[in-house]
């Protein structure tokens, strides 16, 4: 677990567990995960981006290229596009159930403590 602050808030990140998670997820271009051709052009951008973004998701232990909710938002007229998407980690912010945003080179990130059932039943 490594622990870092991000706009004055302590995050707690296990990014070896979530590492793990990732790499038996498939390509978001695969057929298994979606294949639509939004998916496949964004899993082939996403590894030209900036090194700072590419750390920012190792921080995380986040594959970008893999298991994300995926939508393109927008069209722009020089052929770039906008997509939203949404990544998991295994991690917590303290203090905080969100942070937003966090902007990195043309990339906006926020960060948000999402319980699932599990996390609630052992948690309580």
């Amino acid at each position: 677990m490594e622990q870092f602050t991000i706009m004055k808030h302590l995050v707690t990140i296990d990014a070896e567990k979530t590492k793990e998670l990732y790499d038996s997820l498939p390509l978001v271009s695969e057929k298994e995960h979606c294949g639509c051709d939004n998916c496949c052009y964004y899993a082939e951008a996403i590894i030209e981006m900036p090194l700072q973004i590419q750390q920012f998701f190792q921080k995380f232990g986040i594959d970008p290229r893999k298991k994300g909710e995926i939508w393109k938002a927008a069209e722009y007229d020089a052929g770039t596009c906008l997509y939203i998407v949404n990544y998991r980690c295994i991690g917590n912010i303290q203090g905080a159930n969100q942070l937003g945003w966090i902007e990195i080179d043309d990339a906006k990130f926020s960060l948000t403590n999402y319980p699932t059932a599990i996390e609630k039943v052992i948690g309580h």
